[in-house]
């Protein structure tokens, strides 16, 4: 491998008797479900398409005993410009492809304006650094400062892109848990009011008849006097959908000041935390699970 390659990941498959006749787009497709775009990647490797260890087009036929092997490499040039700085990580889980990591309250997911050395991302390139790896930093779904709880890193592009598709499909699912004001009188629900920017605001949303589709499922686990808390599924990632969704039908989240300016409660911030995400690993395929106990300060109210 050339020296100016940094990630690089192979895939094998090798042929069987129903597989035999058919083309090697078939097998990339779907024996190792490539993306069309991975596919054109690796056309222009000179070792990225190989059957039985010799380049073919992807219209060469396979025969049953054939090895196909794909191999994609990202250029290191791809490296990123955050700059690493030492802070305190919740690691979750760690492989080869990405990172999940607890985000606490009140940290910055990537650097921002007043952010640039104190940022989950800062951080992450901080521990790469230690463990003398280098990675791009490539945040999948980014949480609100206020917000804390799980949130995915990818190594690389490749992985980006697979994560990003998950999410597209269906098939990566994250769940919230949110205090919310109010006594439920239903105990779950969907809400589906429409999302825009609120014009000439920097970050107020609104519930609008022109703005964008977003749909939000909740479920309340356990009513307290005045509140609940209420586990939250999205099937859209609206900006602050949970945050309006939840104001809409009248159950602010407590600590809110965007949503629930009028909260006087002991909350200081939007009571909001990733709690749960499920998904097949984005290369093996193998079911994964990772879970977030509630902080202290939103667990000190139940």
């Amino acid at each position: 491998m050339s020296q100016n390659r940094n990630f690089y990941k192979k895939f094998t498959y090798a042929i069987g008797k129903e597989e035999d006749g058919k083309c090697v787009k078939e097998i990339l497709r779907k024996k190792l479900h490539l993306s069309r775009g991975e596919i054109s990647h690796a056309k222009g490797e000179e070792d990225g398409i190989l059957l039985n260890a010799k380049r073919v087009t992807v219209a060469h036929p396979v025969q049953e005993g054939d090895v196909v092997e794909v191999h994609l490499h990202e250029r290191k040039e791809e490296e990123g410009k955050i700059l690493p700085a030492k802070g305190e990580l919740s690691l979750v889980y760690e492989d080869e492809d990405f990172v999940c990591l607890n985000k606490p309250a009140g940290m910055v997911s990537h650097p921002s304006h007043g952010h640039f050395l104190d940022s989950l991302a800062n951080y992450l390139a901080g521990h790469f650094e230690e463990e003398g790896e280098h990675h791009k930093i490539r945040v999948v779904g980014r949480l609100d400062k206020e917000t804390s709880g799980l949130i995915l890193f990818a190594k690389s592009q490749i992985c980006a892109r697979r994560l990003f598709e998950q999410a597209q499909d269906g098939s990566r699912k994250k769940e919230y848990l949110a205090l919310c004001a109010g006594f439920f009188a239903e105990k779950e629900g969907i809400v589906t009011a429409k999302i825009r920017k609120v014009p000439e605001e920097k970050l107020l949303r609104e519930v609008h008849p022109e703005g964008r589709s977003a749909c939000t499922h909740y479920l309340v686990e356990e009513q307290k006097e005045g509140y609940a808390l209420v586990r939250l599924i999205l099937e859209t990632g609206r900006t602050h959908q949970i945050r309006i969704h939840m104001a809409q039908i009248g159950h602010p989240l407590l600590g809110d000041t965007l949503y629930y300016p009028s909260y006087q409660g002991q909350m200081k911030r939007a009571a909001l935390h990733a709690a749960l995400i499920t998904m097949p690993h984005p290369f093996s395929g193998k079911p994964l699970r990772f879970e977030a106990p509630l902080p202290e300060d939103m667990k000190e109210l139940l």
